[in-house]
Parts: C-alpha cells; sequence; structure tokens
C-alpha cells in the first residue's frame, strides 16, 4: 500500500506543478518565465507518458498513473481543508468511510 501512496503522490505533484506553470503561462504568455515553465512542462509529461507505457510496471499500476493524471488534483485539498472544520466525532466517521470505500465496499449516505 505505501508504494502504491508513493506513486500516486508523486503524480498528484507533478500535476498540481504542471497546472501552476501552466497558468503562469497563461497568465505571462510572452515572458521568458512562460517559455521556461512549457519546457519543464514537457518534460513532466515525458515522464507520465513513459511511466505509463513502462513494460516493467503492472497495467494496473499504469491505470491508476493515468487515473490520477486525468483527476482533478485540487479537489484533495479542498476536501482536507473541509475536513479541518469538522469535529473529532465527525472526523471519525469520515475515516471510517474512506476505509471502507478503499475495502470497495459500497456506502448508502442519508440526509436527517
Amino acid at each position: 500500500m505505501k508504494g502504491t501512496s508513493n506513486i500516486i503522490a508523486s503524480i498528484h505533484h507533478l500535476k498540481i506543478t504542471a497546472e501552476h506553470w501552466q497558468s503562469f503561462q497563461r497568465e505571462h504568455p510572452a515572458s521568458k518565465g512562460a517559455n521556461l515553465f512549457g519546457t519543464y512542462c514537457k518534460r513532466i509529461q515525458w515522464i507520465i507518458n513513459d511511466m505509463v507505457t513502462h513494460p516493467l510496471l503492472p497495467q494496473t499500476v499504469r491505470d491508476g498513473i493515468k487515473a490520477e493524471w486525468n483527476a482533478d488534483v485540487f479537489a484533495v485539498d479542498a476536501i482536507a481543508e473541509k475536513v479541518t472544520l469538522l469535529n473529532p466525532e465527525q472526523r471519525e466517521v469520515l475515516e471510517l468511510i474512506v476505509e471502507q470505500l478503499l475495502k470497495g465496499e459500497s456506502i448508502k449516505a442519508e440526509h436527517v
């Protein structure tokens, strides 16, 4: 599980970095920084392409990399910010729900 977590976290951070550099490029299109960050974004894309085609990695890992790369990476931070607003009992309930989801169990939420 730790190895999988490390791979997903690294892809997550590469995607966040690429998103920030692309934002800079949009805000400052004719700058030297935009040119530099464009080059770095291409290198990140090369890393991702290499990983999703590398025969050393199992297909499930490559699929996970693709899924994380295509996900909304900023959602994780938004969720973490909201979790800090919960009281301790609510966080415990949320942790149980996440554990069940990771086990593949289905969750039915009721609004009371």
